[in-house]
């Protein structure tokens, strides 16, 4: 037999035995804590229409088990705090979810998911929640009104689901929320009056939808915006001017709405602004020139509304701008030549306006071109020599217009469109 002498414990051990006895006395509760959330998320498991997922092997249940190691799942001290089960196939509901059994839980993250039924109101007891993904799913009837006790949320995404009825009233309690989005969803009727509580905001997806009633004009009081998507929904009245105070703003998307008015000369104060598209709306008067001042513009779609007078020169100064159409509007006068400084121009759409006079010589220079429709105006002359050395123009379209022969209709015999 081998003895083995008797001495003081070493510091390991010494060392060992203080962090147990801490964890002891300082967290007494979180290892049955942890059994008790393994337990909870176990028996949601059971109730998926899939409870053999087998990116969810790792969920078993076992004496004292704990759900730290599982898949999708991490915790602090011993306690669930984090839920990443995004995109894992999961086919279920929310109703058997452990809304009251995990309440150290701040994100959750169960996008892309086959997710029915509705938002159960037991969501508003997890009052730590500072971010929440729920997109991507089949989800349906009303936003619970105890969404607004999510008081520390920043992040929340319900897009891409059958949500419908209003915006609850107490989403305005939301005051730390920076990324809201409600996009394609069946939502209605207009933005609550507390939204202008939402002044944390720096992005807004709130497209295709069936939202009705003015834009609320406290929109413009959120200074960290930077991307606003309010397409394809029904919303009416002016444009707010106060919009012009988003200095940070990079996205401004408001088409296919019933919008009217004209469009404020404060927007061209956005100079930070790359996509603005307001095209399909009820739109009148002039394209205000301060629309020059938007020198990071890629994009302009004005297209498909009532909008009069003729094409403001300053539209020349946006050297950045790849997209711009303004089609189907009551424009009038010649094109101006400064349209010819375009030089990153490959879009550019001016079908059915009233505009006359030559087509400029200029256009001839924007040798990125691949599309330039004129089609049903009241140009006149010839088009200009540029646009007959091929390049990497593919669509040219000048038909019901007033021009003469088109001297380089053998070049573009098979897409070319003229009278």
């Amino acid at each position: 037999m081998i003895s083995v002498p008797i001495g003081k414990p070493s510091f390991f051990t010494v060392h060992l035995v203080f962090v147990l006895l801490t964890i002891l006395f300082c967290f007494p509760g979180s290892v049955s804590a942890s059994a008790e959330e393994a337990a909870a998320l176990f028996k949601w498991k059971s109730s998926f229409l899939n409870p053999d997922n087998p990116l969810l092997t790792s969920w078993i249940l076992q004496q004292n088990s704990s759900p730290c190691s599982w898949y999708g799942v991490s915790c602090i001290k011993g306690s669930v705090n984090r839920l990443n089960l995004s995109d894992s196939n999961i086919i279920s509901t929310l109703y058997d979810f452990p809304f009251s059994s995990l309440p150290n839980l701040e994100y959750v993250d169960m996008a892309v998911n086959e997710f029915s039924g509705s938002i159960p109101p037991q969501i508003g007891n997890l009052s730590k929640l500072i971010y929440l993904d729920l997109q991507g799913g089949a989800l349906s009837n009303e936003i619970p009104r105890e969404i607004g006790f999510l008081k520390n949320l920043q992040t929340l995404h319900l897009n891409g689901n059958y949500l419908n009825g209003s915006i609850p009233e107490e989403i305005g309690q939301l005051r730390f929320l920076n990324d809201l989005a409600l996009a394609a969803n069946n939502l209605d009727g207009p933005f609550p009056a507390s939204f202008g509580n939402l002044k944390n905001l720096s992005y807004l997806y709130v497209y295709d939808n069936q939202l009705s009633g003015p834009i609320p004009p406290e929109l413009g009081n959120f200074d960290n915006l930077v991307e606003v998507y309010m397409d394809r929904n029904q919303l009416s009245g002016h444009i707010p001017s106060t919009l012009g105070n988003l200095i940070k703003l990079e996205v401004l998307y408001l088409f296919s709405n019933y919008l009217s008015g004209s469009i404020p000369s404060e927007i061209g104060n956005l100079t930070s602004l790359n996509a603005l598209s307001l095209f399909k709306n009820n739109l009148t008067g002039s394209i205000p020139p301060s629309l020059g001042n938007l020198r990071n513009l890629t994009l302009l779609h004005l297209y498909a509304n009532q909008l009069s007078g003729s094409i403001p020169k300053e539209l020349g100064n946006l050297m950045l701008l790849d997209d711009l159409e303004l089609s189907n509007n009551l424009l009038i006068g010649s094109v101006p030549v400064t349209l010819g400084n375009l030089s990153n121009l490959k879009y550019l759409y001016l079908l059915h306006n009233q505009l006359s006079g030559p087509i400029p010589q200029e256009l001839g220079n924007l040798t990125k071109l691949v599309a330039m429709i004129m089609a049903e105006n009241q140009f006149s002359d010839q088009l200009p020599e540029g646009q007959c050395q091929g390049g990497v123009l593919q669509n040219l379209t000048v038909n019901e217009n007033m021009l003469a022969d088109v001297g380089c209709r053998l070049l573009f015999d098979w897409n070319i469109k003229t009278d």
